[in-house]
């Protein structure tokens, strides 16, 4: 019994892991929210893209390709230098540089008393000044190639930030934050290394194995053909492993994505995870993954575990196959007299074997890391290639100062064609009046703030600030005059300081206070650690809900928008805190066009019009006494919130 419960608990801890450690099809979409592909075979098109992103430094690819070059022949003399010494100088012959060599005086009675080792020490001497050469070279080419296709990189990088900088919100509605956060971080990192080192590699490593493969011919046609056919028996087990390797690489990666994903969301979660007693829960599923994750990788290492040592016993194959007919054939030159296959010779082919022998693995790797890159590129240049759904029109104007008379002319929208958010929204705000947007939740009101500030174009109708149609006007001119405050409550990494001034960057510090005095937020601001210089933490972390509200309410005012947006403004604030804000709204608000999303409702019962809304139609319309009076729809919700507060 206990043998069987045993066995279909390995059972379904194995068939746990296998789930775990297998990863979802790739989406045809490359910027699509689901797994996505890390390996794609070589397209051209993708190719051809990542070459226009080099172009422009062609002159300096060919400056590096060529010290490449330059370093590549003198690496490719070191068995030359080889075979002379032993071929000549060790049997005596005279040194080709021996007569120039005599003129110096320090040299002359050396070279006529030990000619042997004289020359012995000018092919060294020559071979030092040709590895010091390729060195210096190498070096200066290595900082050279670097700098070149980082300038690539650092353009890549600063066209994806532009890119995203101007795409409109439906792009970021869509799309997951990490998803996006990867195309400027691993999916460019991916680029680098092709982009870099890429040319150098594909033409140096080819010289190298075109240069090898001659000198094994060039020095007896019988050890080209011993030893050249293991070169397509090499590169099929490359293409057989590298199709397998790849596909394991992936998986592993996905392995480790989720390790890492789900550590992540606990220590995120732990207030919630300790709350609900789930640690032994979490720790069995993390367990779990992390199994997998060592299973994936057990498994990539099984496979370079066969193929390095197939790889070594092919070179070792080549090896054996040179040194017995390069010895047969030394013998059997000596024998007849001849000097036509020397020991210098078989000594410089085995060297010439490790050159034909080393592209193969370096193109390998190279191989693969393009298979990786070709994904990570094809998901950057679809990024770069979109169109922002709302950008200005060709003939846009700047809107002048506006007064902030805003017009909704039978507007209709939709995110998705199949569900329409707005119908036939028709009302008028009037300079400096405050329109309040009333209504359960989904019903089409942060949709209209959304279109007030142009996030989206509307599917029908039209909208006028001031009688420009939003259409017709520049994004920029009609962002700089307005503001908002949002549910949200984003703050940026800094000081609280530095979050007030982020719409006016150029305000100073009697400003930024002088406004917070006319909010009323600045005795509450002072009571901060440091004051204004008080770190807000990432993402506002070190604040409370109610500090975060203060200091967007705070930037909004001093940036001193002609509309402003309040979307559930007051949601994350405090009943004590929201008593403090009444009065700054009022100061906030006045001589301003603002438009008010919230469901405590009495931050709407002053606003000279509000809009009942339901399921993107507006059913009812008036001030807050003319709307009780009518005892519709607001007249219910009203008096559901008078009740919540009572009961609070």
């Amino acid at each position: 019994m206990i043998l069987t419960e045993l066995m279909k608990s390995r059972r379904t801890r194995r068939a746990a892991i296998a789930r775990a450690g297998t990863p979802a099809p790739a989406s045809k979409n490359p910027n699509a929210p689901d797994e996505e592909e890390e390996y794609k075979p070589l397209e051209w098109p993708v190719v051809k893209k990542m070459l226009s992103w080099m172009a422009p430094y062609k002159a300096q690819y060919a400056v590096a390709l060529t010290l490449n070059v330059l370093f590549t022949v003198l690496e490719l003399l070191g068995p030359m230098f080889i075979k002379h010494l032993i071929d000549h100088d060790i049997a005596g012959d005279p040194h080709p540089l021996a007569p120039v060599a005599s003129l110096i005086p320090a040299l002359h009675h050396w070279i006529a008393t030990s000619p042997a080792m004289a020359d012995i020490a000018m092919t060294i001497s020559l071979w030092a000044l040709a590895v010091l050469a390729a060195n210096l070279i190498n070096r200066f080419n290595i900082e050279y190639n670097r700098r070149v296709g980082e300038k690539v990189m650092l353009n890549i990088r600063k066209a994806i930030f532009a890119q995203l900088q101007r795409l409109s919100m439906s792009y970021y509605d869509r799309t997951k934050f990490g998803r996006i956060l990867s195309r400027g971080t691993s999916d460019v990192d991916a680029l680098s290394n092709p982009v870099i080192n890429g040319i150098n590699t594909v033409v140096i490593n080819a010289m190298m194995m075109t240069v090898a493969a001659a000198m094994l011919v060039i020095a007896d046609w019988r050890i080209g053909l011993a030893t050249l056919w293991l070169g397509p028996v090499l590169y099929m087990m490359n293409q057989f492993y590298r199709r397998r390797i790849g596909t394991q690489y992936r998986v592993a990666r996905e392995g480790y994505t989720r390790v890492s994903t789900n550590l992540a969301e606990n220590i995120n979660g732990m207030r919630v995870v300790t709350a609900y007693n789930r640690q032994a829960e979490n720790l069995t599923s993390f367990n779990v993954l992390q199994d997998a994750n060592t299973h994936n990788n057990v498994r990539v290492s099984l496979m370079n575990g066969v193929y390095q040592p197939l790889l070594s016993i092919v070179g070792y194959l080549g090896n054996v196959i040179i040194l017995i007919l390069g010895c047969y054939l030394v013998i059997s030159s000596a024998s007849n007299g001849n000097s036509r296959f020397t020991v210098g010779t078989l000594i410089a082919l085995t060297m010439y074997w490790g050159w034909f022998m080393n592209p193969v693995l370096t193109f390998g790797n190279f191989q693969n890391e393009m298979m990786q890159s070709m994904a990570s590129a094809e998901r950057v240049f679809a990024l770069l290639d979109l169109t922002p759904e709302v950008m200005d029109a060709p003939d846009a104007a700047p809107l002048p100062p506006l007064r902030g008379h805003v017009v909704f002319e039978h507007v209709d929208f939709h995110y998705v064609p199949e569900k329409k958010v707005l119908h036939d929204v028709c009302f008028e705000a009037k300079p400096g009046a405050t329109i309040a947007l009333v209504g359960h939740t989904g019903c089409g009101k942060s949709t209209i703030m959304n279109l007030i500030q142009r996030y989206y174009f509307p599917t029908a109708g039209r909208i006028t600030i001031d009688g420009f149609d939003l259409t017709c006007v520049t994004g920029d001119s009609l962002h700089r005059q307005m503001g908002i405050v949002s549910q949200s409550n984003y703050l940026f990494s800094g000081t609280v300081l530095d979050n007030i001034r982020y719409a006016s960057p150029e305000a100073t510090l009697e400003q930024v206070e002088a406004a917070a005095r006319a909010l009323g937020t600045h005795d509450l601001f002072l009571r901060f650690k440091d004051g204004y210089q008080t770190q807000v933490g990432e993402r506002g972390a070190a604040m409370s809900l109610g500090q975060r509200q203060l200091i967007c309410f705070t930037r909004a005012f001093l940036a001193n928008p002609r509309i402003l947006m309040l979307d559930e403004a007051t949601s994350a604030v405090d009943t004590h805190t929201e008593m403090v804000l009444q009065s700054a709204l009022e100061r906030l608000v006045a001589d301003r066009t603002t438009f008010i999303v919230a469901h405590r409702l009495s931050t709407v019962v002053n606003a000279d019009l509000v809009l009942v809304l339901d399921h993107g139609r507006i059913i009812e319309r008036g001030t807050h006494a003319q709307l009780l009076a009518l005892g519709g729809k607001y007249a219910e919700l009203y008096r559901q919130f008078t009740r919540e507060v009572a009961a609070a």
